[in-house]
């Protein structure tokens, strides 16, 4: 028994120790990471650590040992004068692990939104560049307590487009999709030097809801030119379908489409082939349907099931999906309604959330998102697409990550905290067969300069502007066509940035955005 009672004791100790030396580390952790997540002064983080241990504590230590002692004074004690029951030492501890957990939920109070994502991003920020096996082991176990935040993600950032009636469990068929690389044609025909066309990436999705243009540069005059795109293999289908509106959606006249049942059954009727047939459906909601700003961005929003949104041809993101889902009982497809978080255009999660759908076809698990394949916009410009219709798991994952992992279709799935680390990219990026090379992170810190590196088999002109924080005023950093691009980006001191990707066929003409970078200066 005693030597229990001492094992016990000893583990007390111990506990007691790592719990007093961990509680400042956490809090100038937490505050650090959250300073080089939004470009601000790391040193603030360490002289709020030095305040916070030892200053402040000894400071109050000092303050109530002078209250004590004059309390003690003013009063005619009988017998010995009081004693503090805790020695001095065991007071400083006190005071300090109570001045570090408030100080640690403050910060969480203040910033639960991005605690998280600060941690997940940029809680190696000490590390730098290191590679070796100590800072990957460090790395690695930074980012797993990192993950014990994700909670507090949840609950601050609550997703709208999740109702109560949505908890059926994901289907058990719920299975890996198998991916294929791009075609070796398409890649030959890449290497060849061919004048393949370059697909508009027309912008971003914003707060999870719709794409909206984003600033592209134009260098002069335009370019309408036609060449095949790099496909992949998808299941038994393949990725990306052309940017062409299906022609029995195309021939639907008003009389067809007085009812959702109606508008189904149609579909079904001429289109045998289950792809098509989900095709078909995908481009009626994303032809006749209006993405709805006002609903998105005002304190109201309208109703969202299947029968408002067809009735009214407005929706956001939540009636996109649900009016897919209604549609596919009666044409007989298996569509479930997927919700999640996305990226934004600077590659921050969207503080809305989102809603998207998957879809089963010959026993296969596909994922498409018609609210982001219909990027119209506030005045009116619209782009028809089909970037995230059957679009491969590995790059939906870019921008898309469902609550449930199993959503993903991946054999490993990722991690809320890797899907943040991974560089910010749209489905253009993989449409061209690009491959970012360097940095091989969303948000980086860089000396005087961020250098971009590529793999672009096509010899595709990629352009890269550096963009202050708030603003879309960028400078250009040059434009290259080689098989590895290299293009460098000289960074102003102080302040974040943004380092975009664009890409084109020919030099001069619209550019599309591909792909972001953060960046800071040290």
């Amino acid at each position: 028994m005693r030597l229990i009672g001492a094992l016990l004791k000893t583990l007390l100790w111990v506990t007691w120790i790592v719990l007093v030396l961990a509680t400042p580390l956490l809090g100038a952790w937490l505050a650090s990471s959250l300073l080089s997540y939004f470009g601000g002064p790391r040193e603030l983080a360490l002289i709020g650590g030095v305040l916070l241990f030892p200053l402040l504590p000894l400071a109050w230590e000092a303050r109530a040992t002078r209250v004590f002692k004059r309390r003690v004074a003013s009063r005619n004690w009988y017998g010995k004068p009081p004693r503090r029951s805790l020695s001095a030492p065991v007071r400083v501890v006190l005071r300090t692990l109570f001045l570090n957990l408030l100080f640690i939920a403050a910060l969480l109070f203040w910033y639960p939104k991005v605690a998280f994502a600060a941690l997940a991003t940029r809680g190696d920020w000490f590390l730098g560049e290191r590679q070796d096996e100590l800072a990957q082991r460090t790395r690695s176990d930074l980012f797993r307590v990192a993950s014990g935040l994700e909670w507090l993600h949840r609950w601050a950032n609550p997703n709208p487009y999740k109702k109560d009636g949505d908890s059926t469990p994901v289907p058990d068929d719920v299975v890996p999709t198998e991916q294929v690389p791009p075609e070796p044609m398409a890649q030959q025909a890449a290497q060849s030097g061919s004048d393949a066309a370059a697909p508009v990436e027309t912008g971003a999705p914003d707060a999870g809801s719709v794409p909206t243009p984003a600033p592209a540069p134009a260098l002069a005059e335009p370019d309408d030119g036609s060449g095949e795109e790099q496909t992949r293999r998808v299941g038994a289908t393949s990725w990306p379908r052309p940017d062409t509106v299906s022609a029995t959606v195309a021939a639907m006249r008003a009389r067809d489409e007085g009812t959702i049942e109606a508008v189904a059954r149609y579909v079904a009727a001429r289109e045998s082939d289950p792809f098509e047939r989900v095709k078909a459906l995908h481009d009626w909601v994303v032809t006749r349907l209006r993405y709805d700003h006002e609903s998105a961005d005002g304190p109201v929003r309208k109703p969202q099931d299947a029968e408002h949104v067809f009735a009214a041809r407005t929706a956001v993101c939540e009636g996109y999906a649900r009016l897919l889902v209604e549609m596919g009982k009666f044409t007989g497809d298996r569509i479930a309604y997927v919700v999640g978080d996305v990226r934004e255009q600077n590659g921050d999660l969207a503080s809305s959330g989102h809603a998207w759908n998957a879809v089963q076809i010959d026993g296969a698990w596909y994922l498409l998102d018609a609210t982001w394949d219909d990027p119209a916009t506030k005045d009116g410009a619209d782009n028809y697409r089909t970037d995230y219709l059957f679009i491969p798991p590995n790059v939906a994952t870019l921008d898309h990550f469902p609550d449930d992992e199993r959503w993903q279709l991946l054999a490993t799935p990722l991690s809320r905290g890797e899907f943040l680390r991974q560089p910010f990219a749209r489905p253009g990026h993989a449409r061209e067969g690009l491959a970012l090379l360097a940095p091989e992170r969303s948000s980086v810190e860089v000396g005087d300069a961020v250098e971009l590196r590529l793999s672009n088999p096509r010899r595709l002109h990629v352009l890269a502007e550096l963009v202050p924080e708030h603003s879309e005023q960028g400078v250009e950093c040059g434009v290259d066509d080689g098989a590895e691009v290299r293009l460098r980006c000289p960074v102003p001191a102080g302040g974040k940035y943004e380092a975009r990707l664009f890409t084109n066929r020919t030099r001069y003409g619209r550019y599309g955005s591909v792909a972001m970078i953060e960046v800071t200066r040290r």
